[in-house]
């Protein structure tokens, strides 16, 4: 146990494993919440459990049916209960296709018996929880620790890969029976007998789970031929591994074949024979001649379902990258190997299965991906088309400095492009391939999202209203025509036709509290509708995106450098909740923009120098931006609470209330004043910064505090709902609300998230409307920045000091070209590699202390 403890800590640190458990949790919650755990698959595996444990065939059938019949994740399973369900559980292509995936029922029976059917979910949890410390403490010997803690948290984030483990299916235990097995290959370690033993061992075992197991050795199989074509050297390393890895597992799969029908009766199960049915059933052709049309049929469902899940959209494109980019690669071999077989079975299993198939392989892809960020982002900068996983190399923290600075043609600097005009000398300021991952992301967040949202809901049937008002229509005309452009829209049917139009003018024009008014987002939209019709209306969103985009990433690359920079723009263009602003008829990504242009005015320097000397044009630019920002959403409140509280924080820590923040927070103080003061006046500027404050205290039969309760339900009901769909949402929204309290007195963007954050919810208690993301989506940009900022301090710490003394000189490794011969020389020689490898930043070792171990 102790060795185990010892091997986890050298691989991540404790608070990294916290901030890892903390986000595995979260993925498992989410899942809980978004997802049925029972399958139509499900009913098999808990009767087989049943069986297990001693009942009756027919009895463990019927305490299957009797937990699961009216299950969420089965009410659309036509045929999962036939007449002779009874029999027919454990004989036929049921018994073909379960009878061999015995380690499911097996591990679980145990659980079921003293938890009930829900203990079919302890191995599937258990099992993806361990397929994250694989990943991670692969990846800590790969490329180091903070790379470790990028390798799990970006295999914690999609949804479409965390829901499948807690399934009753086994893609639990399958996730970990793939990573694990990774950590006995050859990959940055020499390796002996016991790791090929194990290894098939392993490899066995994942075929008594699930028959999709087979693209473990079939990735194993890529990486020999990758070496051997590349090294040209048939008796390489891999040749072990990928020789008896094949061999017993196509053996168990041939077995299981030939076995199953004779032990629990019935015809065997012919996939071929299967596909060829349901291809001349669907498609009107069948055998080779059918794959095309099953292919394109299995990729696009497929495609339909994972655009939902914006990370997961990013991970695979950025795998693709790697894999070409990468193509001397062993992790880039195995990467595509797996997923070639894998989809190769989904194809002959005919069906789309939402991901469902290639979930276990995730891990393998993750760290495929990991890799080539490494390449581009590490101390060592490789040259991807010249990476190579196999041989042990020199961990990072054994480099000098000048070895890293220097290095013999391994080190590069990063290509970075300064353009000689003034006004665009920023984009110097992060390296090409930053800008070009950025450029990506947004292009991937554009397409993914612009099929599957609605562009218009019924705030936009008052922005574009007031547009045509703008424009010089009468209200009358401005009606008319609005109806005419939206009324044709998704939303338009689902609800809105009567409400959204039941008062004609008045509703859209008059009305204290219909929505927000908003004149700013109106005037900068009409041009573009005079041009492009009702169209025009996207095109404010879209640019604000753009620029909020770009601005998010300079205040980060300013404030933490590149890397942290580019983490950031990430993070915002994957918020898939957030980035749906960017391409709705809303000033919601409006108001974002200026948000994020308001953190560029605010003294959040600690520099002495800046106490009592504040800029007036900052001041003044805050004060425009903060008018434009509550002109455009009503929510944009709730940057007055974020600088409120940043101003009392830092009064507390300088012991005055007259600081650096003063000037700001009165201009902010003041602002909001007048616009609510005006707002009660005039009803087009009133755009609900009081809330229906009034129906608290009149709303339901509790008083004051029953109308709280029920507010307070509608929102975590309501709104909780739609933001668990968006893992990275909510994860963000976790560590801000851990880390902003602990953090608002050293951190003045902590400070400002914690304001910004306590406003929103206070408003969206005043409001009593259920908005999902929209209520706080103003400072989301402050609680990503705090999050990052607690990302960066934590891999500070991973990254160790530079020793006082040159190091010993790094004995030469020897070559690990093991060969199959009998007896002596032994191939296979035990060298344990290195667990504590470290991701070194040239640059920040220039700051690091020169004590070795000691924190940055």
């Amino acid at each position: 146990m102790r060795t185990v403890a010892r091997r986890l800590t050298a691989a991540l640190p404790v608070r990294g494993w916290l901030l890892l458990g903390l986000l595995y949790v979260l993925a498992v919650a989410l899942a809980l919440i978004t997802n049925p755990q029972y399958g139509p698959d499900s009913r098999i595996y808990l009767a087989w459990t049943y069986w297990y444990l001693g009942h009756p065939q027919a009895e463990a059938a019927q305490l299957s049916y009797n937990y699961l019949w009216d299950n969420t994740g089965l009410k659309d399973c036509w045929s999962c209960w036939p007449d002779d369900y009874h029999e027919k559980f454990f004989t036929g292509q049921y018994a073909a296709v379960v009878g061999p995936r015995v380690l499911l029922p097996f591990l679980s029976a145990p659980f079921v018996a003293l938890m009930g059917p829900m203990g079919m979910l302890v191995v599937p949890i258990v099992g993806y929880a361990l397929a994250v410390v694989a990943t991670v403490m692969l990846a800590s010997r790969l490329w180091g620790q903070r790379w470790a803690l990028v390798a799990g948290a970006v295999l914690l984030l999609p949804v479409y890969v965390s829901r499948w483990s807690v399934v009753a299916h086994t893609e639990g235990p399958a996730f970990a029976l793939l990573a694990v097995p990774l950590l006995l290959l050859p990959l940055a370690k020499q390796v002996s007998r016991k790791h090929l033993i194990a290894y098939v061992a392993l490899v066995g075992v994942g075929m008594l789970n699930r028959q999709f197991a087979i693209a473990l050795p079939v990735a194993v199989g890529f990486a020999w031929l990758l070496v051997f074509l590349r090294d040209r050297k048939f008796v390489n390393v891999w040749l072990p591994f990928a020789f008896w890895g094949n061999f017993v597992g196509f053996g168990i799969l041939l077995a299981q074949m030939l076995i199953t029908p004779m032990i629990f009766g019935g015809e065997e199960l012919s996939l071929i024979g299967q596909f060829n049915d349901l291809a001349m059933q669907y498609f009107q052709t069948s055998g080779l001649a059918a794959i095309p049309e099953v292919t394109w049929n299995v990729i696009t469902s497929d495609l339909l379902r994972v655009r939902y899940d914006l990370p997961l959209m990013a991970l695979l494109v950025l795998v693709t990258v790697a894999v070409v980019w990468r193509f001397r690669s062993e992790l880039s071999a195995m990467a595509a190997g797996a997923f070639l077989s894998v989809s190769a079975i989904n194809i002959v299993e005919f069906w789309p299965a939402a991901f469902r198939y290639h979930a276990p392989i995730v891990p393998l892809l993750v760290l495929a991906a990991v890799a080539l960020l490494a390449d581009l982002w590490g101390p060592v900068r490789n040259r991807p088309s010249r990476s190579t996983e196999t041989a042990p190399r020199t961990p990072a923290y054994r480099l000098t400095l000048q070895a890293v600075t220097a290095g013999a043609g391994a080190t590069r600097r990063a290509r970075r492009w300064r353009p000689g005009i003034r006004g665009l000398r920023w984009i110097g300021e992060l390296p090409t391939h930053a800008w070009l991952t950025i450029g990506v992301l947004t292009a991937v967040t554009f397409w993914e999202l612009q099929g599957r949202t609605w562009h218009y809901g019924p705030s936009s049937i008052y922005h574009l209203a007031w547009t045509y008002r703008i424009l010089g229509y009468s209200p009358a005309d401005a009606t008319a025509q609005t109806y005419d452009d939206l009324h044709n829209m998704p939303f338009f049917g689902s609800g809105c036709g009567g409400p959204c139009w039941e008062y004609g003018d008045y509703w859209i024009y008059q009305h204290a509290t219909s929505a927000d008014p908003n004149l700013v987002y109106p005037l900068l939209s009409a041009p573009f509708v005079h041009f492009y019709g009702f169209s025009g209306l996207l095109v404010v969103p879209v640019v604000a995106l753009l620029v909020a985009t770009i601005l998010l990433t300079l205040f980060a690359t300013r404030r933490w450098g590149s890397a942290a920079g580019t983490l950031t723009a990430v993070g915002f263009l994957l918020t898939d909740r957030i980035a749906t602003a960017g391409l709705a008829g809303t000033g919601d990504m409006l108001a974002i923009a200026l948000g994020i242009g308001m953190l560029y005015t605010l003294p959040l320097d600690d520099r002495p120098e800046q106490e009592g000397k504040h800029s007036r044009k900052a001041l003044a630019t805050f004060g425009v931006l903060l008018v434009l920002a509550l002109a455009s959403r009503s929510t944009s409140i709730a940057l007055v609470g974020a600088i409120g509280v940043g101003w009392l924080c830092h009064s507390v820590v300088v012991r005055s209330l007259w600081n650096r923040w003063t000037p700001f927070a009165g201009v902010a103080g003041v602002t909001t004043a007048g616009v609510i003061l005006l707002g009660q006046v005039s009803s087009i500027v009133d755009a609900r910064y009081l809330g229906r404050a009034r129906e608290v205290v009149s709303e339901g039969t509790g008083g004051v505090a029953g109308s709280i309760a029920d507010r307070l339900h509608e929102m975590t009901s309501i709104d909780g709902t739609y933001i668990a769909a968006d893992a990275l949402l909510c994860a963000v929204l976790v560590i801000a609300v851990i880390a902003a309290p602990l953090r608002s007195f050293r951190d003045p963007l902590a400070a400002l998230a914690l304001g910004g954050g306590i406003v929103s919810v206070l408003l969206g208690l005043l409001v009593g409307v259920p908005s999902g993301a929209r209520q706080f989506s103003t400072v989301y940009p402050l609680f990503l920045l705090t999050t990052v900022g607690l990302l960066v301090s934590l891999s500070r710490r991973l990254r160790p000091g530079v020793p006082e003394a040159a190091p010993d000189p790094v004995p030469a490794l020897p070559s690990p070209e093991p060969a199959l011969a009998v007896g002596p020389p032994d191939p296979f020689v035990e060298l344990r590699a290195p667990d504590d490898l470290a991701d070194d930043d040239p640059r920040a070792e220039l700051e690091a202390p020169a004590r070795p171990g000691a924190s940055a």
